[in-house]
């Protein structure tokens, strides 16, 4: 659904245009009344005239979400035909292959995307996002009440007058603190829409109670064996479950939570290097230091600097 290179309307019938591959930074440049943070955050509007996705299958490089305002469309996801209608949010995961099968003229919706790294800055806790993250690819549409929807464009449209602000010394800060606020809002929505789901499987519940351990003992943990002692079962099975439940492993969750916590102690709590390494467990700073660069790229030291 966005404007980025016109093709041929046959094209779509056969497919022979093929995938094509949408960045962030392609957005913000080819489409209009965009705003944007960057590389990293576009928002913009969506209309039936600007809807290409009808010609050719396209893949987002991030994470994307579409609030259907007015008018109905049929959109297929990953070779999924879904149907949306006003006061719908279909929530897209990176390189989720999107084309719109059929959209009604008077179709309107907001579009925001966002990058891997963007969620990466700011502070939502893992397990709090889970629900969220698991449903993208398994029920990518939330139903939502018009209350709903109208809360959440209003903070997009505040975060659109912030991307335009001349506040500029803080504008990123205040951007991802709007955003977090809206991400928890659609996860307070996608908790209420869950009580309604069938009751969950043994797997689900293994790995809901491993990331409620997770939550509690990360700061000091970040060996699976410990968090399957707990679960009273083997190390092998926990990380089975979790790759199977998540699509990825309970180490790689682990270190999320731990580099997650680091980045935010990193960047507000006003502690040194050391007190942090002190505070997470590691034995040395030098060690801590290690496992921040492997798993971001980057010292403390720097990153603490960044802004």
């Amino acid at each position: 659904m966005m404007e980025y290179g016109k093709t041929k309307r046959g094209a779509s019938a056969t497919g022979r245009e093929g995938l094509h591959k949408v960045s962030i930074s392609r957005i913000k440049k080819e489409m209009s009344d965009v705003s944007y943070l960057s590389d990293d955050l576009v928002i913009t509007a969506l209309t039936a005239r600007n809807n290409t996705t009808a010609d050719y299958p396209a893949a987002i490089d991030g994470f994307s979400a579409v609030i259907m305002m007015a008018g109905e469309a049929t959109v297929s996801i990953d070779m999924q035909n879904y149907q949306i209608r006003p006061n719908n949010i279909v929530l897209f995961n990176p390189n989720s292959i999107i084309r719109t099968v059929k959209c009604s003229s008077n179709a309107a919706a907001y579009f925001v995307a966002f990058s891997k790294s963007f969620v990466n800055e700011i502070q939502i806790d893992l397990s709090t996002s889970l629900p969220v993250y698991m449903r993208i690819g398994k029920a990518p549409v939330l139903e939502v009440s018009a209350e709903d929807v109208n809360e959440i464009r209003q903070l997009f449209q505040l975060i659109k007058t912030m991307l335009r602000s001349d506040k500029e010394r803080y504008r990123s800060e205040i951007i991802r603190s709007l955003f977090t606020t809206a991400f928890y809002i659609i996860t307070e929505i996608n908790q209420r829409d869950r009580k309604n789901e069938q009751k969950q499987g043994r797997c689900e519940v293994l790995f809901n109670e491993f990331m409620a351990l997770l939550q509690q003992y990360s700061k000091r943990e970040r060996n699976v064996s410990f968090y399957a002692r707990q679960l009273n079962i083997t190390p092998k099975y926990l990380s089975s479950v979790v790759k199977e439940v998540s699509g990825k492993t309970a180490a790689r969750w682990i270190d999320e939570s731990v580099i997650l916590e680091a980045k935010s102690l990193l960047k507000y709590s006003g502690m040194s290097i050391q007190e942090i390494a002190y505070h997470l467990n590691f034995s040395t700073q030098s060690f801590f230091g290690k496992y921040f660069k492997q798993h971001t790229g980057t010292s403390p030291s720097r990153y603490k600097r960044q802004r």
